[in-house]
Order: C-alpha cells, then structure tokens, then sequence
C-alpha cells in the first residue's frame, strides 16, 4: 500500500473528531488537492472507508481493519512484482521517497530493498533515467519525456491480451453464455453483410453482458428512438440481437438500450455505408456534459500518466459507456463486474489509471465508484492500450470478399491462424468501394479489382491456397522490410542533414580529421567545446574504425544534442593501421542512446557486408548518400 495512505489511515484512525485536509495536507506535505486524490483512491478500493464532510474527515474503523487486511494480501510479493511497484512509485512520487517507508509498505528489510533498487536502476537506465539516492531517500532523475516512455512501458507490458481474448474473457463472465452471445452477433452480422473484426467483437460482446447484467438486475432506462433512426441498418440489427437475447436471458431490452447497441455497432462494423457515424451522433445520444466529461478523463490520463488516446472508435465506446455509468450512478444501481479480481491482480497499472478517472468522476459528479465500477474503465483504458500496440506492432490489413454464406469468416480464420502474428485484420468490405474509405497497410481481395488501389494488395483465391499463402506471405515480409527501411531512413533524418554531411577528394590523417569535424559540430550547436576531447579519448581506448569506415564518438553521451556528421573521402584517411573512407561522427545526448544503439547496429549491418562501402561512395550527395544506404539495408 502506498505509505501515503497508509500515513493518512493511521492518523484518522487515531482522532476522535473530523480532520480537514489541510492538516493532511501538512502531514504528508503534500497540496490539499493532492490529499482529496487520495482519499479518492482509497474509497474507490474501499466504499465508505472515509466520511467527507465540510468539516474534514474520518475513518469508518469497522471497515478499516478488513480494509489493511485485504491491502496486506495484495502486496507484491516477487522481486518482479515489487521492481515494477517501486518503478511506478517513483514516476508518481511528487519528491523523494523515504527507503524505510518503502520498505514498510512492502513488508521487507532494506537489505532487500536495495537489491531491489539494483533492478530498478537498471531499468531506469533503459530509458535514460537515473536513481538518485541520498541517505535514506530515492527519487528518479531524468527529462519528462523519459519518464513518460517508462510509464507507456509499464502500461504496455501489462496489456498482453489480458483485454482481445475471448476465451479469457469467457473464465470471468461465468453464467453469461459467452459463446451464445457471439453466436448471435456473428449471425445478425452476417445475414446483414456487416463485418467486424475480432477485437471489436470482443467489446460488443462485452457491451452486451453488462447490459444483460444491468437488466437482470432490475436497471433499465428508457429512451425514445426517432423514427427516422430505426430505419437505418444497425438499429434493424439490434433489434434483432435484442430479441433473440431477450428470449435467452428473460431481459426486457429498452428502446435507449437498442439504440446503445446500434451505436456501438456502427463504430464496431464495417458495411457499405461504411464510417458513416460522426461525433455529432454521439453528442446526441450522450449529450455535451457526458462528452466533456469524457474529454476531461482523457486530458487528465494525458497528463497523470501519458495515455494519449485519439481513437474516434475508442471516444464512441468509451462515451456510451460513461453515459450508462453515471446512469448508474445517479440511480444509486450497482453493476458486477466478473472481471474485477482479474484485472486488479493482473493490471495494477492501468487499474490505478482507472481509480484516477473514478475521481475525476467524483469531482465532476459528486459520484464515488465501486471497484467493479472502476475495473469496467480499466477494461476500456486496457482496451485501447493493447490495440495501440498491435497496431504498431503489426502489419493493418482490410480483406475484400464478396458475401457467399459464411465463407469469409473461414477465410478469416485461415488468415488469423496463419499469419496472427504479424497481421491486424481491421475491416472485411464486400464491396470495392468500400476500399476508399480504409486506412490500413494491405488489401487482401478475393475478387479482380476494377481500380488500382494506393494501398499495396494481394490478390487471393476465395479458397485460399497453398500458392496464395505464399503471396500473402511475401507481401508481408516485403511490407515488413519496408517499414524496417521506413524506420531507418526516418532515424537517419532524426540525425543528420545535409548541413552535417561533406565530401573530400584529398588524403587525410585522423586527427587534422576529428578535429575538423569536432569544431564543425561545437560551431553548429550540437557538441561543446570538451567533445574533442572526449572523442580522442574514446578513440584511444580502443580504434572505431573497422573496414573503410570509422564510427567516432565521445565515451559520454552527454552532447547538446543528437547528430551525425558524415565525411566521405575517396583518396582515404590514415586511421590508424587501416585506411577508411567513410567517417561518421557521432554526437549523442542521453535521450538518444537507445536511438544512436539502434542507427550504429544498423549502419555496421551496412558497412561489414561486401561491396557496400564501394557502392555508398558513388553518393553524388547528402540525399543520394541516404538513399544508398537505405538501398543497401
């Protein structure tokens, strides 16, 4: 448990009368607000744990002591578990942190803290931030952008599926037949030519069984539906997924609720009225409070913790979903979540992200959530975090089939089980129209196109072969290897310029050469006027010259800021007991050491391989020099 909470616990557990929140605030020398965000929190894990009133607060002690109980299991326990708690410890704190505290909070000595802080220094280190300990206080040093790559990190690696699988899914939400309710989604969809694809799926899926839990529990809303609007296909789609799980599930479903779920199905599908659904759709069924609240949860995330969520799909979701929370709310109805224990044990990070929109709620509100309230939020947030990182991570590719029974979902599933690993299937059209209105990295059609798309396709039999796997198979990887020389030639751009790149036709020495280029780099601002002694000294450790070419670079990479000169000489420079023609000075500030790691490794892939150094020295210039390069990566 954090030890400001713990600190706050223990003294209104000591006091007979109501304290204010700036005795708190004194306490933990902390900002009043700050004190009103933890008290948040904790009555967000716990409901009526602590009584606000004008006068200040008190603890309820009848909840306190099952409350330190249950805080008591939940601590981490592996040195994994408690590097990652002192990791976001650390990026939360507001100042250093007291060792003996941590070391309270956690249950453990500080011999074993500080083996503990060896692993989070390392970590750090990993994204350019630095462990600062003076006497008994830590606290992490480094630029904010560093700190705001760790926490994504943290976020990230805490996704890994936990919110896209469905039979995980399943294990939490017993008792809801899982399986019947994607049945009919899947059905409704298809007999309406409607695609999805299987993440969207998954939250229509989840949609449906709070909704089914919200009924079964007695919570319904209505909501008139226009008559014009019920004509349209999605809400002809709810209503007909409406019907078939009012019989399953003996719920009533309202005419707000089928117009919730066609919503959600027009931001979830694709048809050949295709992205039709604009932000004022929304703004009519949420209404402008519920969409400002909303945009004031994610301005918050931006700034607490560096979640940037711009995803229209993702504001759709998560707006109906807020908008039935604070009816929730407002109607005093508490709504299970089976996922709760799940996402708490598993994602403590973007669960605590979740408690934080849970107080921007209250404060805008007036309204305190539940824990299953909470892990409902973390389920979105996680939601968009891990579609992020696929859609990073693999190539995005939309599929043209023409509707004929249920053969594009065989096709589908082909394409998943083949290729799952390096592709994101976003949309299935059956009409090549639709084509116009994707953004995606390939076309898979199983049918002749009429136009050349701008988009690069593959062309497939419907019954998908062996020979068309090996096409789909060789377009990814020839996408792959473009993204790879994307990235390269953007990290050379990052770097250097053709203010930074010069090229000699008369013999040279090392040192006339370092010292030429070094002054080059101090005048334009990159190096200070220490760099060429920093780079001589790198130099004489150990020759960074391999081949006909030579990497120079300062032992520290502490330079103003990044850069990359590049010196090409035909005649050749005496570098030592070699004679190379390419030199490239590195200037590295400590932001960028991964990103100078990740441009050297590259540029020694070029250089070692046979042929290449006599092919980069026919560059005319600066651009024809990169383009070689990447030519050759």
């Amino acid at each position: 448990m954090n030890h400001k909470y713990r600190k706050i616990l223990r003294h209104l557990s000591t006091q007979q009368d109501w304290t204010s929140s700036a005795q708190l605030a004194n306490l933990l020398g902390i900002s009043k607000r700050s004190v009103k965000t933890y008290i948040a929190e904790l009555n967000s894990m716990e409901v009526g744990l602590i009584t606000s009133s004008k006068k200040g607060y008190q603890v309820d002690l009848e909840k306190l002591n099952p409350f330190l109980k249950m805080m008591t299991q939940a601590i981490p326990q592996s040195p994994k578990e408690r590097a990652e708690y002192l990791l976001k410890s650390l990026v939360n704190a507001e100042g250093p942190l007291n060792i003996f505290d941590l070391s309270d909070e956690l249950y453990i000595s500080e011999v074993t803290l500080k083996g503990d802080l060896r692993k989070v220094k390392k970590r750090l280190a990993d994204h350019n931030l630095e462990l600062k300990i003076s006497g008994d206080f830590i606290e992490m040093v480094g630029q904010e952008k560093s700190k705001r790559k760790l926490m994504s990190s943290i976020l990230y690696s805490e996704t890994n599926d936990h919110f896209l699988d469905i039979d995980k899914l399943k294990s939490s939400f017993e008792g809801y037949d899982i399986d019947f309710i994607r049945d009919v989604v899947a059905e409704v969809f298809s007999t309406y030519h409607y695609f999805t694809n299987d993440y969207s799926l998954t939250n229509i899926i989840v949609h449906i069984a709070i909704a089914i839990d919200r009924m079964e529990n007695g919570f319904v809303f209505s909501q008139q539906m226009d008559r014009e609007a019920s004509q349209e296909k999605e809400y002809k789609m709810a209503n007909e997924m409406a019907k078939r799980l009012e019989v399953r599930f003996g719920v009533k479903y309202s005419e707000g609720e089928v117009r919730d779920l066609a919503l959600l199905i027009s931001s979830s599908g694709t048809s050949v009225n295709f992205m039709h659904l604009q932000l004022s759709d929304l703004q009519d069924v949420a209404g402008v409070r519920c969409l400002n609240l909303v945009k004031k949860m994610l301005d918050d995330l931006r700034t607490n913790y560096y979640i940037v969520i711009e995803d229209t799909d993702f504001l759709v979701r998560f707006t109906l979903h807020i908008k039935n929370l604070i009816m929730r709310l407002e109607n005093h109805f508490v709504s299970k979540n089976p996922l709760t224990s799940t996402i708490k044990l598993n994602c403590p990070s973007i669960y605590d992200c979740a408690v934080h929109v849970s107080y921007t709620i209250k404060e805008e509100t007036g309204f305190t959530m539940n824990d299953d309230e909470i892990a409902y939020i973390a389920f979105h947030l996680g939601y968009a975090l891990e579609m992020q990182k696929q859609a990073h991570s693999k190539i995005t590719c939309s599929i043209l089939f023409p509707f004929y029974y249920n053969y594009n979902v065989q096709l589908t599933d082909k394409l998943v089980k083949q290729f799952g690993e390096d592709i994101l299937i976003q949309h299935i059209v059956t009409n090549e129209v639709d084509l116009n209105a994707v953004n995606c990295d390939l076309i898979i059609s199983a049918v002749q196109l009429n136009a050349v798309p701008k988009i690069p396709y593959v062309l497939i039999n419907p019954l998908f072969t062996n020979a068309d796997q090996n096409k789909v198979a060789n377009i990814i990887n020839e996408l792959k290897d473009t993204r790879r020389k994307d990235s390269f030639k953007r990290n050379l751009g990052a770097i250097s310029g053709e203010q930074l790149f010069e090229m000699v036709d008369s013999a040279g020495t090392r040192e006339d050469t370092l010292i030429r280029i070094c002054e080059i780099m101090e005048q334009k601002g990159f190096v200070d006027s220490s760099f060429f002694t920093n780079v001589v000294e790198r130099e004489a450790m150990s020759s960074t010259a391999f081949g006909r070419i030579a990497i120079p670079h300062a032992i520290k990479m502490n330079a103003k800021k990044t850069g990359m000169f590049v010196l090409v000489n035909e005649k050749g420079i005496e570098w030592g007991d070699l004679m190379v023609n390419v030199v490239l000075l590195f200037a590295v500030s400590k932001d960028d050491r991964r990103l100078f790691h990740e441009v050297v490794d590259a540029l020694a892939a070029i250089f070692t391989e046979d042929g290449n150094v006599s092919r980069i020295m026919d560059a005319e210039d600066y651009k024809s020099f990169v383009d070689l390069l990447v030519e050759c990566y």
